[in-house]
């Protein structure tokens, strides 16, 4: 019983505190400072080591819940935050990375990329392309190596995946991306079909955001809209999305397009379920099952890598 009545309650809690605080008329270093405040109320998890790296110029944050020992001995994975290519830090994602962490036994390292509108594109790619390689440079064993996003970030980990091999780097073991926004051009058709359920985002901020990303290039340039790229370079990948965003058509026909591609990949769908709800992980029930979900998908791949 206790658990619909949380999900309702954060529900209206989200409606009333992110939507407005990230509506498309609020400056955006006002977002930010909201948001900001608004993560600070995420409690990490008791036992997470949180280490202070850089990546050249490029801050991150290595997440370890749980264990000890050098980077070589443990998994890794990569997480490209999202907020829209403007608003969101690494710091607010903190709790989300210690829950995977925690589930996964890997190190969860967040870089803090550079934000539209002040760097659109390319400098986030570029920024999270430098922290792939600071994280290889751990001593991970590349095999174990894995690529994350949640919204606009996973717009991010996938550009980052199908360039990785272009690059002459090792090709990520795994991708797992949360609630992906990989069309800027926003024509899904769950842009209108939820845009009511939607308690988080609005088709006019997911708008203002995927042109101040985009810059001069043209909103479906697979540059900024992997949708539109080719994909059959992938690693396996797992797609997470709540049934009731208005990015519901992103994740389904990105699955749809990897399949073509001849990629192993997994789509979950979560009835009920908003953008992003991971993050009310050890809160939410159905948060906690989807982390677990996502931990077992990289363990799975993590073990076929071991095998050879």
């Amino acid at each position: 019983m206790l658990q619909p009545v949380l999900q309702r309650l954060l529900r209206i809690l989200l409606r009333l505190t992110f939507r407005p605080a990230t509506a498309e008329w609020v400056p955006v270093r006002i977002q930010r400072r909201l948001l900001a405040a608004i993560g600070a109320l995420a409690r990490v998890p008791e036992g997470t080591a949180v280490e202070r790296l850089t990546a050249g110029a490029i801050p991150l944050l290595r997440v370890r819940a749980g264990g000890e020992g050098d980077a070589a001995a443990r998994p890794a994975l990569l997480w490209a935050h999202g907020g829209g290519f403007a608003i969101g830090l690494r710091k607010q994602h903190t709790a989300l990375a210690a829950a995977i962490s925690r589930a996964s036994g890997a190190d969860v390292y967040l870089p803090d990329y550079r934000l539209a509108p002040e760097d659109p594109y390319p400098a986030p790619g570029d920024d999270v392309f430098a922290a792939y390689r600071a994280v290889l440079a751990e001593g991970h064993d590349p095999v174990r190596v894995a690529l994350g996003g949640d919204s606009a970030g996973g717009a991010l980990a996938v550009s980052l995946a199908l360039a990785a091999g272009d690059m002459d780097l090792p090709r990520p073991a795994a991708l797992v991306l949360i609630s992906p926004l990989v069309d800027l051009g926003t024509s899904g058709a769950s842009y209108e079909t939820r845009r009511r359920a939607d308690p988080l985002l609005t088709p006019d901020r997911v708008r203002a955001a995927a042109r101040a990303h985009a810059g001069t290039l043209a909103l479906t340039d697979p540059r900024v809209s992997p949708l539109y790229a080719e994909l059959r370079r992938l690693p396996p990948t797992l797609i997470q999305v709540g049934e009731d965003e208005i990015l519901l058509d992103d994740a389904t026909r990105l699955a749809d397009r990897i399949w073509g591609a001849g990629v192993e990949v997994e789509l979950e769908r979560f009835p009920g379920l908003w953008h992003c709800f991971q993050f009310s992980a050890g809160v939410l029930r159905a948060a906690d099952e989807a982390v677990a979900d996502l931990a077992a998908f990289l363990g799975r791949r993590w073990s076929a890598g071991d095998d050879g």
